[in-house]
């Protein structure tokens, strides 16, 4: 029996053996050091696989009572050699394993509790055991978030977003990127320029003519918006703030966020502009968009923040909604989405993504 961290890690969910997955656990202090696993099989979860991600259920039995979850969640890196490249380019599995390290127990917002978590950047490997949620649903991204779940939303990471505002704690950690960092500039537009001659091929008979311009001429200044948008930096973000990655009950009242490869400094209007970019359809833009951004910033002023103004925060959505288009760009033209509900999910992502900044009149900020 040992609490020594394992010295390997699993590159595949059949790679978790009873008593690498003891030793994992016992080093986390989940189990403890007399107790061990005695059997362990994985289960596809959901898809299975995420653009930068594969996801497994591991169903465990211990060699005694404990308090320890049978049920728990396997995250290991994509086996897509292009996503792995971009992934481990960015950062994205860092990101992940510190916001639990350093991050999660600091932001107030409920996220799902991390088991375990280990990492060799340099050989591409890393490993998270998660808790499974079993008392929310996850959003259903391909119908798009109803209005409870947007408010919600809203109010909860105005909530995260307040209590990191202006910290100076978020220059301190080396591996927390801005939108102009270097790895970011040297990756993201090259994303946008790769996916641009799909989309004018392919997507100008959905999306109209007005969209795939604007998208082609935000793709000529995707360096320069890069720079914008990371001097606009004021806080923590969440960074994939999309329904996939937020689990609800039944009435939108209780929800955990799931998902953090994607964290960064940013402008708050970065993962509000994200959650419209991904999980709304443009008909409940067109209805309560306005009335939910207002509600978002009035939430923002009643938790302290006072020296971020409408205007700011409006100007601010406009620009993130053209540095958004690169995130469905690159779901229909550069990465693996897996599965077909993954394809049909970058197709709604484009519509609705691509048709925003059109609807705020983003090219006035370009």
């Amino acid at each position: 029996m040992s609490t020594q961290r394992p010295t390997t890690r699993p590159l595949t969910p059949n790679d978790v053996s009873a008593s690498w997955l003891s030793a994992a656990l016992q080093s986390s202090g989940v189990l403890a050091a007399d107790t061990d696993v005695v059997s362990v099989r994985n289960e596809s979860l959901g898809g299975g696989t995420g653009v930068f991600g594969v996801l497994a259920r591991l169903v465990v039995q211990y060699s005694k009572p404990t308090s320890a979850p049978t049920q728990m969640v396997l995250k290991l890196p994509t086996t897509a050699p292009e996503n792995k490249a971009v992934a481990l380019a960015l950062g994205i599995y860092v990101r992940e394993t510190n916001f639990f390290r350093e991050l999660a127990a600091r932001t107030p917002t409920a996220s799902v509790h991390c088991l375990y978590a280990d990492m060799d950047i340099a050989a591409g490997e890393f490993v998270l055991i998660l808790e499974e949620i079993a008392h929310l649903e996850v959003g259903d991204q391909l119908s798009g978030a109803n209005i409870a779940q947007l408010e919600l939303t809203l109010r909860q990471i105005a909530k995260w977003h307040a209590a990191w505002w202006l910290h100076p704690d978020l220059d301190t950690y080396d591996w927390l990127p801005t939108n102009d960092s270097p790895v970011q500039m040297a990756v993201v537009p090259d994303i946008m320029r790769g996916a641009m001659p799909v989309i004018e091929n392919e997507w100008v008979s959905k999306l109209g003519q007005e969209a795939v311009s604007l998208g082609r001429d935000t793709t000529d200044k995707f360096e320069e918006i890069l720079q914008r948008t990371g001097a606009a930096a004021k806080t923590l973000c969440h960074g994939d703030l999309r329904l996939e990655n937020i689990f609800f009950n039944d009435d939108a009242t209780d929800m955990m966020m799931i998902d953090f490869q994607m964290v960064l400094k940013a402008t708050p209007a970065q993962d509000v502009q994200y959650l419209f970019n991904s999980s709304v359809e443009p008909e409940i833009w067109r209805s309560d968009g306005m009335r939910l951004l207002h509600l978002y910033h009035d939430e923002l002023l009643a938790l302290g923040v006072s020296d971020y103004t409408w205007a700011t925060f409006w100007s601010e959505f406009q620009l993130q909604c053209l540095w958004g288009m690169v995130a469905p760009a690159s779901t229909v033209a550069g990465f693996d989405m897996g599965d077909e509900k993954g394809k049909k999910l970058a197709e709604r992502w484009m519509m609705r993504g691509w048709l925003l900044p059109t609807a705020v009149n983003a090219r006035e900020v370009l």
